[in-house]
């Protein structure tokens, strides 16, 4: 099953000893990769419909690009042929923020959306939650984007049941949202605190790195929001 990487930073830096040892994963998912980051307040997404491991364009990126939150993905096909538009993360822009997502996981029988420009069904579930947050925002006088992501999972949960398999990041330039409800595929987190600013990373994989503390498993079914390189909220469970 696919890999995701998240980094949130307390000022814009690098990930590239962390990212380094994810590019290694590629080699069990070889049908694509795709690195998301903010550059003054929008996103850039960089993607190839091959492996990391043989990309020198994956390579010169993760030694270069620095960014307050990172999102990186290797794919191994399950929905969806092999091509760049079906490589996560995917983009959206909402509420005047650059969203971007990457997902691990499969949900079945997900229809396609309007705004998609590939075929997998993590493309399709992204665009429904960002309909759906848009739906909660508009609701009441009492809102916020919080709330209408927690929504949006209860909805998915409801319309096609809670055996589906889904693992997530998500952000909108400000702060990194995780969800873990694939135990096949956990997610796990680990922190660092040094003098050039502080930094939590999330992968599906526990990566080898001297600057992190101990990775540890993220609870199933709550949503987690680390912001500047800090955890804000873990959720209830949804």
């Amino acid at each position: 099953m696919c890999e995701l990487f998240g980094m949130s930073c307390q000022t814009p830096d690098r990930a590239s000893k962390s990212l380094t040892s994810f590019q290694e994963l590629s080699r069990g998912n070889p049908d694509g990769w795709g690195l998301a980051y903010y550059q003054d307040g929008h996103v850039v997404i960089e993607k190839e419909a091959k492996d990391a491991a043989s990309s020198q364009k994956f390579t010169n990126l993760i030694q270069n690009v620095k960014s307050n939150i990172i999102i990186a993905h290797l794919r191994l096909a399950t929905r969806g042929e092999v091509c760049t538009n079906n490589c996560h993360p995917f983009p959206r822009s909402s509420f005047n923020r650059d969203w971007v997502f990457a997902h691990n996981g499969t949900i079945s029988n997900i229809a396609h959306h309007q705004f998609s420009h590939g075929t997998t069904d993590s493309e399709q579930v992204f665009h429904k939650m960002i309909d759906d947050i848009e739906s909660y925002m508009h609701q009441s006088q009492f809102h916020g984007l919080y709330p209408g992501i927690k929504q949006s999972i209860k909805n998915l949960f409801e319309t096609y049941s809670r055996t589906i398999t889904f693992n997530f990041l998500l952000s909108d330039g400000s702060v990194l949202y995780a969800f873990n409800h694939y135990l096949g595929t956990p997610l796990y987190i680990a922190s660092r605190e040094k003098d050039y600013g502080g930094a939590v990373v999330i992968s599906t994989e526990k990566l080898h790195s001297r600057d992190y503390s101990e990775w540890k498993q993220l609870p199933k079914d709550r949503v987690i929001l680390i912001a500047d390189g800090r955890i804000l909220v873990l959720s209830n469970k949804i």
